[in-house]
């Protein structure tokens, strides 16, 4: 109990967990460091104690006993680290035994010093090998730690430095949006669940003075981590390359981009998709594979309505035809994309939020006329509250502006 208070079982089990994926090459390191420090202690303590120096002791008993303490301490160790607390106390009270039977022993034993050294050459030489075995296995105790830690150090931090570099990409990525592009005021934002996203947002411009075309999407790609920011970069790059404006259909351009993936991804992968692209008078059309229905806010009315057309996930079949609907987007109406990642967001009773919770939190955030970060905000923050982020959390916002009385 008194060792569950300094360090709870919870951590302990942490730390375990930690040495489990430790190589054991390094696990000896660390274990032989610890072994040369304590045996470094059981030497100096023994030329320290003049009481032990009697005319039985030799340099083979102080080593002897030195190594004894240090293999006590490598075993205290050793289970420490594994969370082995019945064995680590095992351990402690094996030593203490230990301990007091070597002290039972040495008070029989002890003498007045004058008559217990019988050479003072003897006890010189003594005192000069067990302080130079000290010293040696303190040098080797410090050569095993420093390897241990550099060892270590390439192991850990080389992936986080890669990390480190897949995250400044997945930002680069995939930045925040706030743009108004013509009639339209676009507004989006991903919120990767670790260092690496596999959701994207993004807009693509085609540069018009009078009537500038541009298509909105969000994509999530199935997985987490490095593997699904890979092929988030190929959704965007595909995406990119593919458009040119008017002259692609956007039934085309989808089933351009799902061949594209199908061809590169895995067998196992597969991507949720959802694009708005500008039209004509207020008419976008709109296309999802395997996604939440769009939410169309419609201010004349005041309702939250779904819009959805039925089609598969990207990558799933090369060669899927992708069906294409329509949105009268009237001035002051908003559409809203969101992810799984949102939607998915559980609570300690394992309950999810859903996708009715959001609906309502958009309705009410669009009719007070909030601004549509904050409208961003509130659906994320919505989230946050119902609990902890487990999934990349995407949310695209677009809203066509009231004409000007």
């Amino acid at each position: 109990m008194v060792l569950e208070n300094i360090l709870p079982r919870r951590k302990w089990k942490e730390q375990a967990e930690y040495w489990k994926t430790v190589p054991a090459s390094a696990n000896f390191l660390v274990l032989a460091a610890i072994f040369c420090m304590f045996a470094s202690f059981g030497l100096m303590s023994n030329v320290l104690d003049l009481n032990a120096l009697d005319q039985n002791t030799t340099v083979a008993s102080a080593v002897v006993s030195a190594a004894i303490m240090a293999l006590f301490s490598v075993g205290i160790a050793f289970t420490a680290f594994r969370a082995m607390m019945k064995s680590m106390i095992a351990v402690i009270l094996s030593l203490f035994v230990l301990i007091f039977s070597l002290n039972r022993f040495n008070t029989r034993q002890v003498h007045i010093i004058s008559n217990s050294i019988g050479d003072p050459m003897e006890l010189r030489h003594h005192v000069r090998v067990v302080s130079a075995l000290a010293m040696m296995t303190i040098m080797l105790g410090y050569i095993f730690i420093v390897t241990f830690l550099r060892k270590e150090g390439l192991r850990v931090f080389g992936p986080l430095t890669e990390v480190k570099l897949a995250r400044e990409v997945h930002h680069a990525l995939v930045p925040a949006i706030a743009r108004q592009i013509g009639q339209y005021e676009i507004c989006g934002a991903s919120v990767p669940s670790g260092q690496v996203g596999g959701d994207l947002v993004d807009v693509i411009v085609t540069d018009s003075m009078q009537n500038p075309h541009w298509t909105a999407y969000v994509a999530d790609v199935s997985g987490h981590g490095v593997p699904a920011g890979m092929v988030m970069a190929m959704v965007k790059s595909a995406m990119r390359m593919g458009s040119s404006g008017n002259g692609v259909a956007l039934a085309d351009q989808v089933a351009d981009l799902n061949r594209t993936l199908a061809s590169l991804s895995g067998s196992n992968v597969f991507v949720t998709f959802a694009c708005i692209a500008a039209g004509d008078e207020g008419v976008l059309q709109f296309t999802l594979a395997g996604h939440f229905p769009i939410l169309h806010y419609r201010k004349r009315l005041g309702i939250a309505e779904e819009r959805s057309v039925s089609n598969l996930p990207l990558a799933v079949f090369s060669d899927t035809k992708f069906e294409i609907a329509t949105i009268v987007c009237e001035p002051g109406d908003i559409l809203a994309v969101v992810t799984d990642g949102l939607t998915e967001v559980a609570d300690k009773q394992e309950h999810e939020l859903g996708f009715e919770a959001l609906q309502a939190v958009f309705l009410e955030s669009a009719r007070r006329g909030t601004s549509l970060q904050e409208l961003l905000n509130a659906l994320l923050e919505r989230a946050s509250r119902h609990g902890k982020q487990t999934d990349d959390q995407t949310v695209l916002l677009v809203r066509r502006k009231e004409d000007l009385a």
